[in-house]
């Protein structure tokens, strides 16, 4: 038994010796030939045919829309290309060849498109190298330039897709709303904020980049099946803002004037809801547009512009002495010139703006005059100097502060705090000390919600595009209670009168249809360590309306000369146009919503039937009965009385009446019919060139009138 066991194991062991050596020798047999003993098939060649191996390529996240509160896209994704030739000779699995085969053809044909010389196009194909880029005028090209390109036909030209950042409006809100941008030439697939709320907001923004794996052969190509894995990307989240487009097309425009007008160097105009800190539009000079980056200066004039406000800094000090008692706006005092002693010593006369002043006068009537002397009187002899301070600091004033995130510098407190110094005085009427627009902004919403100021926002929500569901919803804070509701009134009392009371200081901002309340002020400049003696930063910040406002504006400029005039159009018009939306707002909020249907290939009766049933004006375009477009876009939630432009098959187009609609809807009108529209001013539509029930061409240019 043993010995039979002895046999059997040296048998195993040469089997096993055997094999051993025909696989040795199997494989330097395929090592020297590329071939196996056995099937003598050419493993190496199969190799070059079959598998160059693997390659992993990133699959791009789509970045986070930002839209405006009426759903206006502000900031997307875009795609672009750029294009490369291969000069070395490649082919495909097909053997069709992959590489620029006719340089002379192939130059010549891409040159119209892409706007340059036949030559330039032939310097880089004869260059002797892989393959060659084109430059600035191959990058950053648009999808229909790219279709062009590939209609030619041409072997060897090949595109990269990029993803990057496109600003719809241009110059809009730039400096808050920013930039983003490819954060390394290394690194193409990665956006990222570099300013504004494109920064701030960039971890809600950005998504994240996925990643797929294939399998190539030798040549490149991608093996039928090929895909070893597939990591899918996550899009960014989408940020609305609180800006209205609308009104911030409006703004812009009138600034635009205004600045033209006053040959002004800087201005700054900010629209909020006093009630709840919803920033509806703001804008700046000098500003940029953020799909060329052409910036003059980084400095948000809005939020970190410091400047001396002048006197529309006062209404802070009286609403100060109103709230502690110590103030009655009836008694008087000698207006003109002030002299402030320090040690029996006169080290500074302060006047009022004529010199002369108006003689004695009650503190009310300083306030319309905007008297110098009336804020000294106040804070050297009726003032708690502690109470007033404690009021700068609850008020927000020179302090650092931040709007989602947006940093906002603190200006310069000229004061100590400890003694009645002489920036403390001149402080009062703004001078020697400096603040932000936003601590305008801030300071005097405490004008409109009883004593207490309201922080300002400019990001509404933040918002999942895939399910829909809120991330993030702003909410309205307020501060401690700084003034007491009686002083509050009186505030407004005394507001309305710097307006609207002949005489005052306010004239170029009165208006008959809106009852507008504020305070005016002009500021010297510093410049080189003394105060320029003809440039001066001319300010209003108002409210409206009267009993119970609803909207604060703020303008400013500087330049050598004056201007109210104009700021004063702009001040009236955009707080109209501002109560106006708000007022459509509230409308909305008060309505039941209804979330629009397809309506496409239906027939018309039955939508306007549906459309009808819900409250809502349904415009039909064309003489068809069946829906072939329609505005707004299904999904759309609209309330009772909206428009819905319903296009149909008929090929007869006629002229409704624009008389009460929006730009966006006589845009949307245009889009759908093929008419050409001219826009004369902003607002609501109130004329129009072609009278309704004229039959309407494509092509035929449509002139509008709004206000």
């Amino acid at each position: 038994m043993n010995k039979n066991r002895n046999r059997s194991g040296q048998v195993v062991m040469l089997v096993f010796l055997f094999m051993m050596v025909i696989l040795a020798i199997n494989v330097c047999y395929l090592c020297t030939t590329g071939k196996t003993m056995m099937s003598n098939v050419n493993i190496r060649d199969f190799a070059k045919k079959r598998g160059g191996g693997q390659v992993t390529k990133v699959v791009q996240a789509a970045r986070g829309t930002i839209y405006t509160s009426d759903n206006e896209i502000v900031a997307s994704d875009v795609k672009k290309y750029k294009l490369r030739a291969i000069l070395a000779k490649r082919l495909d699995a097909k053997n069709n060849p992959q590489y620029i085969v006719n340089k002379d053809k192939t130059a010549e044909q891409l040159a119209p498109i892409l706007g340059v010389s036949k030559a330039t196009i032939l310097d880089r194909l004869n260059q002797n190298t892989y393959q060659v880029e084109f430059g600035n005028y191959g990058r950053n090209l648009s999808s229909i330039t790219k279709e062009k390109i590939m209609a030619l036909k041409l072997p060897g030209l090949e595109f990269d897709e990029i993803t990057s950042r496109n600003y719809r409006f241009g110059d809009f809100a730039s400096y808050e709303v920013g930039y983003a941008a490819v954060a390394a030439e290394t690194d193409p697939y990665n956006i990222v904020g570099q300013m504004g709320i494109e920064k701030t907001y960039n971890n809600w923004l950005k998504g994240t980049n996925g990643q797929r794996v294939y399998l190539v052969d030798s040549k490149r190509n991608t093996l039928p099946n090929g895909v070893i894995s597939d990591k899918k990307s996550v899009s960014g989240n989408d940020v609305y803002l609180t800006i209205n487009s609308t009104l911030q097309t409006e703004l812009d425009s009138l600034m635009k004037d205004m600045q033209e007008n006053t040959k002004a160097t800087k201005a700054c105009a900010v629209v909020m809801n006093v009630k709840t800190g919803a920033i509806l539009a703001v804008s700046n000079y000098p500003s940029f547009d953020p799909n060329k980056r052409d910036l003059t200066n980084y400095n948000d004039t809005f939020l970190n512009e410091a400047f001396e406000c002048g006197s529309v800094f006062k209404p802070f000090v009286y609403a100060n002495a109103l709230t502690d008692g110590v103030l009655d706006l009836d008694s008087k005092y000698e207006s003109g010139t002030y002299d402030y002693v320090s040690n029996d010593r006169v080290i500074a006369t302060i006047h009022d703006h004529n010199k002369t002043g108006w003689g004695r006068i009650t503190y009310r009537d300083g306030l319309y005059h905007s008297s110098n002397t009336a804020i000294c009187h106040i804070l050297a002899e009726h003032t708690n100097m502690s109470s007033l301070i404690e009021d700068y600091k609850n008020l927000g004033l020179f302090q650092t502060s931040k709007v989602d995130g947006l940093f906002s510098g603190s200006g310069v407190k000229g004061y100590d705090g400890k003694t009645k110094s002489l920036e403390y005085f001149t402080t009062g009427f703004g001078q020697g000390s400096s603040v932000t627009t936003l601590q305008l902004l801030r300071g005097y919403s405490a004008f409109a919600n009883d004593g207490r100021t309201v922080e300002p926002y400019l990001v509404e929500k933040v918002v999942n595009p895939t399910n829909g569901k809120t991330l993030y919803s702003a909410k309205t804070s307020y501060s401690k209670k700084i003034y007491s509701t009686e002083a509050v009134a009186q505030m407004r009392t005394l507001l309305y009168g710097v307006v609207n009371i002949d005489g005052s200081t306010g004239r170029d901002y009165r208006d008959s249809s809106v009852e507008i309340i504020g305070k005016t002020g002009t500021g010297q400049i510093a410049e080189n360590g003394a105060y320029s003696a003809s440039k001066h930063t001319h300010s209003f910040v108002g409210m409206a309306p009267y009993r119970d406002p609803e909207v604060e504006v703020i303008v400013w400029f500087q330049n050598e000369s004056s201007g109210t005039n104009y700021s004063g159009e702009v001040v009236k018009s955009i707080t109209k146009s501002a109560l106006n939306i708000l007022s459509k707002d509230t409308e909305k909020v008060n309505s039941t919503p209804y979330v629009l249907n397809n309506y496409m290939n239906q027939s018309t009766s039955y939508v306007e039937g549906i459309l009808k049933k819900h409250s809502l004006t349904p415009i039909l375009i064309g003489d068809g009965s069946t829906v072939v477009g329609q505005y707004p876009s299904s999904t759309t939630e609209v309330t009772m009385g909206s428009k819905v432009l319903l296009l149909t098959d008929g090929q007869k187009y006629t002229m409704p009446s624009m008389l009460g609609w929006s730009r966006k809807e006589a845009e949307a009108f245009a889009s759908l019919t093929g008419v050409e529209i001219k826009m004369n001013g902003l607002g609501s539509i109130y004329a129009q060139s072609i009278t309704k029930g004229t039959e309407l061409k494509q092509g035929t240019e449509i002139e509008l009138y709004a206000k």
